[in-house]
């Protein structure tokens, strides 16, 4: 299978196998009287005579019994890249030394190891670039490796990790049991082969440079993932940890459960409230009426602005009731059209005042969809109240609805008023965030909760029209057999 080339001492080729035909593209007679050179590219080739002279000379060569990587030229100029071998021959009743190389084609070696090589430089950029901290371990949970951030959020030196057991690193905080839950997520990991805890972090800017003394440590929340890999792969480390700073998703959990524990607080007292509102509320709104008559014009204006109050102090009551207790739903086969067609009509004061108009489309083949009819036909209600108060100049809002797959209908409404920046579709969702100077931040929040119990998802997107804002509901539909 490999060439091999038998020369004498001033490099004239006496002997070749077969195959240095397949491996070179020589005939072994075209070879034979030779010069060795012939196979050699430069500068070898041309130094070759010189080697073998100075061998004569001295007696000394670093070439024989080594193995090294050598290009060869082939017959058609071509190189190929070979492991060679040089022996020397003494052949009794000979005078005078041979000289035989053994030629192994390593091109397929050669290119599996430029591939491994672009592979780990891939590897190198992704493990260097990820803004995670990213560590490596061995099999006795020791730190063989880490990315440049993980020593650039740190402060910790490479000499002060790598070689260290994972739970010394000198970066966990010992506050609040952190070294209890890295060595309690290692063992998971040992034993599931994947685990997660939450725990803090010190993290020190570019301490390298500064004194421990001097270092300004600030502790943040991060995320450790443990994943094993497989012990199939022994060249692999044993497990790659991943740190991932969650210190604003923390605080957002705790403003958010603040938020929701005021809520449940507030649900509790709702009811309640609700009810020793509402009655005075209606019975002050028609009082204001009544006495409205009496009153001339001016003072009745004023007694208009206070009922119109005194409305949107109920409607406030209302959303704020709906939003803080559980939707008790009663879940039917509905027209989407019907719901569509009442919640236009509701809110048919509200068009009319902004000078909007409202349209309905449903497309053909639309199937009936799952829901509990008034609680819908309040959620649209919403979205179109939502659509005029956007389009105070006039325009239009279009309520459609569409198949969307086999399960769901896409419900959506349009409108042509200034839409949402994309970078705000998603916190308009959040509790009491509202740009208006008299919303309650409760109306999208609510929206969204309606169509979450029904099973149903919500998204916001560009209008129809390229302008103004859509807001998408892929709805569970009636599925007829």
């Amino acid at each position: 299978i490999d060439a091999v080339v038998v020369i004498d001492p001033h490099g004239r080729i006496l002997r070749v196998s077969d195959s240095v035909e397949t491996m070179f593209g020589w005939r072994p007679g075209e070879l034979i009287d030779q010069n060795v050179s012939v196979l050699m590219p430069e500068p070898h080739r041309s130094e070759h005579d010189g080697y073998l002279e100075r061998y004569r000379e001295t007696g000394r060569t670093w070439i024989l019994g080594t193995v090294r990587e050598f290009d060869i030229v082939r017959r058609d100029g071509s190189i190929l890249p070979c492991e060679l071998s040089v022996s020397r021959l003494d052949v009794p009743g000979r005078f005078g030394e041979l000289f035989c190389g053994t030629f192994r084609d390593i091109s397929e070696r050669r290119r599996a190891r430029a591939a491994l090589a672009r592979s780990e430089a891939r590897f190198r950029a992704v493990f260097e670039h990820e803004n995670q901290l990213v560590l490596l371990l061995d099999a006795e949970e020791r730190v063989v490796d880490a990315n440049g951030p993980t020593f650039e959020t740190t402060g910790v030196t490479h000499e002060e990790l790598v070689g260290e057991p994972l739970v010394d690193a000198r970066f966990w905080s010992g506050e609040n049991g952190n070294l209890a839950a890295v060595q309690s997520a290692l063992e998971r990991a040992s034993e599931q082969g994947l685990a997660t805890t939450r725990v803090q972090v010190d993290v020190r800017p570019s301490g390298a440079l500064l004194s421990a003394s001097e270092r300004s440590t600030v502790s943040r929340s991060h995320e450790v993932s443990i994943r094993i890999v497989p012990p199939d792969v022994p060249e692999l480390p044993y497990a790659i940890v991943e740190v991932r700073d969650i210190t604003d998703l923390v605080a957002a959990e705790r403003r958010e459960s603040s938020v929701m524990r005021s809520l449940a607080r507030l649900g509790e007292e709702a009811a309640v409230l609700s009810h020793e509102l509402r009655s005075p509320v209606s019975s002050l709104e028609l009082a204001l009426k009544a006495v409205a008559r009496q009153l001339g014009e001016n003072e009745r204006m004023i007694l208009d602005d206070l009922s119109v109050r005194m409305r949107r102090l109920e409607g406030l009551m209302r959303r704020t009731l709906s939003f803080s207790r559980p939707l008790d739903l009663e879940i039917e086969s509905v027209s989407a059209a019907l719901c569509m067609g009442v919640a236009l009509e509701r809110e048919a004061s509200a068009l009319s005042r902004s000078g909007v108009r409202g349209t309905i489309h449903v497309e053909n083949g639309t199937p009936r969809i799952l829901a509990d009819a008034p609680v819908l036909e309040d959620l649209l209600s919403n979205l179109v109240r939502n659509a005029a108060e956007a389009q105070p100049g006039g325009g239009a809002v279009r309520l459609s609805a569409r198949p969307l797959d086999a399960d769901h209908v896409e419900l959506a409404v349009d409108d042509e008023g200034p839409g949402i920046p994309v970078a705000e579709r998603e916190s308009v969702f959040r509790v009491f965030r509202t740009s208006k100077p008299d919303g309650t931040g409760l109306g999208l929040p609510l929206v969204r909760k309606i169509a979450e119990e029904h099973g149903a998802t919500v998204r916001l997107a560009d209008g129809e029209s390229g302008s103004g804002l859509r807001v998408a509901l892929a709805w569970p539909s009636e599925v007829v057999s």
